[in-house]
């Protein structure tokens, strides 16, 4: 195996990718320089060439951990333009060296940069962040949101009532198109330390990740039920997606292969000087599996449905419809992603709710862009069709400019639906080709 981390004396150089491996050998180099006494830790990510957050996350909270130890840690940012700009974007560099870096308070489209929660409002509204990332940025089915919501939530709830670390947790979120990614990390005390308090006769690192992985173990029963790791990991079996997690020297990973969706599951003993203060855990939800959420839930054979953001934020007190309050959109009414996302985002909603109507509360936004109009608006309607458009999708309270602009989105669409089929229509047909006969000519 080749060296992508090397020390000297306090300076530990990351070089190349960023990754799970580097991440061990990052481990093995820490051990060495406390062992040799250092107080002050440089981490020079200088001639790095690409970094991941399946590794960036747990060496954040390893930080935490030194920084409990008095141990001063500085950092050096990447030569390469791109990669720097992650950092910092990521807030990879603000949680490695705080006093330097402020909290970068750039919103991506289709990521939620790391965040740290110590109670629990911070951890709703980390899970509220990450969902509204999520269900701006991808169509999904109502299971899938709900399955990638209670995840989110279940793992980062563990932190906060098992972990005790008084850093909290931290976690990051990544979409892509067919997948959601997050990861969390802590450095407190870790899956065995917990799980002992209530089940004394565990040994090891990899027997706590065992058991933990059970449902209805738990440390404590008062503290939750110990289903949150099991649920998470039947939502990712069932969506065709990948678990890991690390703690101590035990690591345990499973999931489907992404080269030819075969099913994998591996685990394995590190090395004392690789082992990790704490718990990390890796999540990827597919996105286009079919699942039923409260058979992923089911346990004890007892079918389970939770609540989730679409019934707790979008549906009305009857539960006759749902609403979305435009002004309470943080993307804007001004370009074409912004339009994107909000569409999105109807669809979702209308595809959780069958029967339900959308009502559309324009209230307190004076004005849209044509181009967020015909975004939104016009690829709406074309989406759904007149008859469905018309059905379930209610405006009110809107602008007469904003009214104006959204009509005229919709009939340029209209209009661009009826132009193409008369083109159609007067081109001629392929000769041979059944559509040269009408329904009539069987």
């Amino acid at each position: 195996m080749p060296k992508v981390v090397t020390r000297t004396r306090r300076v530990i150089s990351f070089l190349g990718r960023v990754n799970d491996y580097a991440h061990r050998q990052f481990m093995s180099c820490l051990h060495d320089f406390r062992e040799r006494g250092h107080r002050d830790l440089v981490l020079d990510f200088s001639l790095s060439e690409a970094a991941f957050p399946s590794a960036m996350i747990p060496l954040l909270a390893w930080v935490d951990g030194l920084r409990r130890e008095d141990i001063g840690v500085t950092i050096r940012l990447p030569r390469d333009a791109r990669l720097k700009r992650l950092f910092l974007n990521a807030n990879w560099a603000h949680f490695l060296e705080p006093r330097r870096f402020p909290e970068s308070e750039i919103a991506h489209e289709r990521h939620l940069a790391a965040q740290r929660f110590v109670d629990s409002e911070q951890q709703q509204n980390l899970v509220n962040a990450c969902m509204d990332v999520v269900i701006h940025t991808n169509v999904l089915a109502r299971d899938v949101i709900a399955g990638l919501e209670w995840s989110i939530n279940e793992i980062t709830d563990n932190v906060l009532n098992h972990a005790q670390c008084a850093e909290g947790g931290i976690a990051q979120v990544s979409t892509f198109q067919e997948k959601v990614a997050f990861a969390v990390a802590d450095s407190g005390q870790g899956i065995l330390s917990s799980l002992r308090e209530g089940h004394p006769e565990l040994r090891t690192d990899e027997d706590a990740i065992g058991e933990a992985m059970k449902a209805g173990i738990t440390r404590n029963p008062d503290a939750g039920q110990g289903n949150g790791l099991a649920g998470a990991l039947r939502i990712v079996e069932m969506s065709h997606g990948r678990f890991e997690i690390t703690s101590g020297v035990a690591h345990m990973e499973t999931g489907t292969s992404p080269a030819d969706g075969s099913p994998f599951s591996q685990s394995y003993r590190r090395s004392a000087h690789q082992s990790f203060r704490g718990t990390f855990v890796y999540v990827e939800v597919g996105l286009h599996a079919e699942f039923r959420l409260a058979e992923a839930l089911g346990f004890g054979g007892k079918l389970h449905q939770p609540t989730d953001l679409i019934e707790l934020s979008y549906e009305t007190e009857a539960g006759d419809a749902l609403v979305l309050e435009m002004r309470d959109q943080s993307t804007g009414f001004g370009s074409r992603l912004a339009g994107r996302r909000l569409r999105n985002l109807c669809e979702n909603l209308l595809n959780a709710e069958p029967s339900k109507p959308l009502i559309l509360d324009w209230s307190g936004v004076p004005l849209v862009s044509s181009s967020f109009a015909d975004e939104f608006a016009g690829k709406l309607f074309a989406a759904l069709g007149p008859l469905t458009f018309s059905a379930r999708v209610r405006n009110q309270r809107m602008e007469a400019m904003v009214r104006g602009l959204v009509d005229k989105a919709i009939m340029q669409r209209v209009a661009q639906v009826t132009n193409g089929v008369s083109e159609h229509r007067r081109r001629p047909f392929p000769p041979g080709s059944r559509a040269a006969y009408g329904p009539e000519d069987g």
